[in-house]
């Protein structure tokens, strides 16, 4: 197995990843607005008279930008104290916090907490056994070895000091974020009072400007941390790896103006082992390529879950497209004007872009519009669109526990949508609508209660066009079990499914589809279908002749455990690249026109898979991405992923 390459953003097109991080770091940098020269000392200031604020009532004014600022770390709990001293529990969960909000989990993972047994007098503390892994804090040592946190004695100055340099020490040293103090060690007035052990310390954490003496030059080592001292020290700490931390972050920072986590459900929560998806609704958000080296990305937001119409599907919130320039710079965004309630499948077709939208028909109205297809130029300008009613498709819940998809023919002349509902009869199956591209009007709608290419229940539904010929796979749980390939007049069972008519569980997902010069290729992640239970899921690749009388089955993994994740990338016509995820990372294979390996197996450490189907730029894989760190505040990653090595 070799290691894939990502490219760290988009090559030839200059500095791109700073421009980004500096933009998020001058937006952290609004709420710096209290004096950063303000010296942490055992400050008497007056609490502030905002007795409307509540809970922030006895927070001193000095400090109060803090506070507000570290609560979005944590629900802010452990940070109300106002001018009191602070204990060493409570200021080891306001570092954890700190850490846990700049750097990636996976990278904390690597340092994992200490036995609970650890200290003697914490052994319902889960805080202590985390900060003594990381090696930033730990406690007294007695002669019989008993070691005690003591999580409720106050911290001085110069304890504080002396932990604050050694959680820079653990981000430069062992999570590998280089740090170095901007300014020049002070000279204290009172530096024969400062511990031994804290000296160095002490000058450290001044020039790293954290920590300062008062107007006459004292540290005044001995005294008390108190909660405000402690908040405003821990949020300049912040500001001071804000920087570090982001350049850990390999890839484009997209400057968007939504929050795309809200979007980023995909995988496992869709229940494989029913189909995927079950909830009758496509999800996530899609990367569109623009034409000049660039991604856009359209994002779909559903309502809440107690919004929703029914049980299986939810209602469009907004469907937004947000265009990035080459740095992730945000260059336009537009919202699309409300059509129906409901989200079925975005394409594009190169030339133009579609939007399937449809609405519940529970009365069963023969008349009442259930699908609508919008087209839209490279501008995102409506130029018309085509409904589908209740008579010609014979249904009530459109969108039916499945993931629609859009294709086109090859002489752009015909768009299909093909997708699934739930008939008057109460019976879910497939369901096609053909559309003109040039007047766009219907040319065909394959619906009704038993259409020419029926599949029920239809899981999943992949089209793809070979020329004028239309070529679909169904995921079907009954009629067949299996999943079916159709193109033309030709039907064939890629993968039979074990287990009895009807039964919806299938322990299997569909992936993708796609032409090739020489065939068909379906990627898709499934057991062994022969009842053995529990046996996990595993990549499949079905490839078909264009005759489609023969399928040929690959495993491309053997993997102990789940895989439930993968994709199908055409790069042209005799090159596709198999993506699945496993808990390493993403994995990646090429493959020829017949599904033939080529070259080794790739893996990508720490790359998540993409949501939905990448697209190719100069034969490079490209896609957005939201993943959870939390100094991305909802915003999207560029990744890339170049085969020039492997293609050469």
């Amino acid at each position: 197995m070799g290691r894939g390459r990502l490219l760290t953003g988009w090559e030839g097109f200059g500095k791109m990843v700073s421009n980004a991080f500096e933009s998020m770091v001058l937006t952290l940098k609004k709420y710096l607005s209290f004096l950063l020269a303000l010296c942490l000392t055992v400050s008497l200031a007056a609490p502030s008279a905002r007795a409307a604020d509540g809970v922030y009532a006895e927070i001193p004014d000095w400090a109060l930008e803090a506070y507000l600022a570290l609560s979005k770390i944590n629900d802010g709990a452990h940070y109300i104290g106002g001018n009191g001293p602070i204990g060493r529990s409570y200021f080891a969960m306001m570092l954890v916090d700190l850490l846990k909000y700049s750097f990636p989990k996976a990278q904390l993972d690597q340092y994992p907490a200490v036995p609970s047994d650890y200290f003697a007098d914490t052994p319902h503390h889960a805080t202590p056994p985390v900060i003594a892994g990381f090696g930033i804090m730990d406690g007294r040592v007695d002669d019989d070895g008993t070691r005690y946190f003591m999580p409720d004695d106050p911290l001085t100055r110069e304890q504080a000091a002396k932990t604050m340099v050694a959680l820079l020490d653990f981000v430069s040293d062992k999570l590998g974020y280089p740090l170095s103090p901007a300014g020049e060690p002070m000279s204290y007035t009172d530096a024969d009072s400062i511990s031994p052990w804290a000296a160095e310390s002490a000058q450290a954490i001044a020039a790293y400007g954290l920590m300062q003496g008062d107007q006459e030059g004292r540290f005044t080592p001995q005294a008390q941390l108190t909660y405000a001292s402690a908040n405003v020290l821990v949020y300049r700490t912040m500001e001071l790896l804000l920087p570090v931390a982001l350049e850990g972050i390999q890839q484009t920072v997209c400057q968007s103006q939504q929050d795309w986590s809200q979007a980023a459900r995909f995988g496992r929560n869709s229940g494989y082992e029913v189909s995927q998806p079950t909830r009758g609704r496509a999800e996530g958000y899609y990367s569109i390529d623009n034409g000049d080296g660039t991604l856009s990305g359209l994002v779909v937001n559903f309502q809440a879950e107690e919004d929703r119409s029914n049980y299986t599907i939810y209602p469009i919130d907004n469907i937004t497209v947000e265009r990035f320039d080459a740095q992730g710079e945000l260059v336009s965004t537009i919202t699309l004007a409300e059509e129906l309630p409901l989200f079925g499948a975005f394409f594009d077709s190169g030339e133009h872009f579609y939007v399937a939208y449809g609405q519940p028909n529970e009365d069963k109205d023969d008349s009442l519009e259930v699908l609508r297809v919008v087209q839209y130029d490279r501008e995102w300008k409506r130029l018309g669109a085509v409904s589908v009613k209740g008579r010609e498709s014979y249904t009530i819940y459109p969108f039916c526990a499945t993931t629609s998809r859009m294709a086109v023919s090859g002489d752009g002349d015909t768009v299909a949508l093909y997708t699934a509902r739930q008939r008057y009869d109460g019976h879910q199956s497939n369901l096609t609508v053909l559309m003109d591209t040039d007047s766009f009007h219907i040319q065909k709608v394959m619906g009704g209660q038993y259409p020419d290419n029926h599949v029920s229940h239809s899981f999943g539904q992949f089209i793809r066009f070979d020329g004028d010929k239309m070529v679909t796979v169904d995921h079907g749980d009954a009629y067949p079990r299996s999943f079916v390939l159709q193109a033309g007049s030709r039907e064939l069972d890629l993968l039979k499914i074990h287990g009895k008519i009807g039964d919806n569980v299938t322990h299997a997902i569909g992936s993708g589809l796609e032409v090739s010069d020489e065939g068909y290729l379906f990627l898709g992640c499934s057991g062994p279908q022969d009842g053995t239970d529990g046996a996990p899921l595993n990549v499949f690749l079905a490839y078909t002749g264009k005759d489609a009388r023969h399928s040929e089955l690959t495993w491309l993994t053997q993997s102990e455990t789940d895989i439930d994740r993968a994709r199908l990338v055409k790069v042209n016509g005799d090159t596709f690249v198999a993506m699945w995820a496993q808990e390493d990372g993403l994995h990646y294979q090429l493959l020829d026109g017949k599904g033939s390996l080529v070259g080794e197996e790739q893996v990508l450490k720490e790359v998540p898979m993409p949501p939905t189907d990448p697209v190719v730029l100069d034969g490079d894989i490209c896609w957005l991405q939201y993943v959870s760190h939390p100094l991305l505040e909802g915003r999207p990653l560029l990744y890339r992923i170049s085969l020039s090595s492997e293609t050469e």
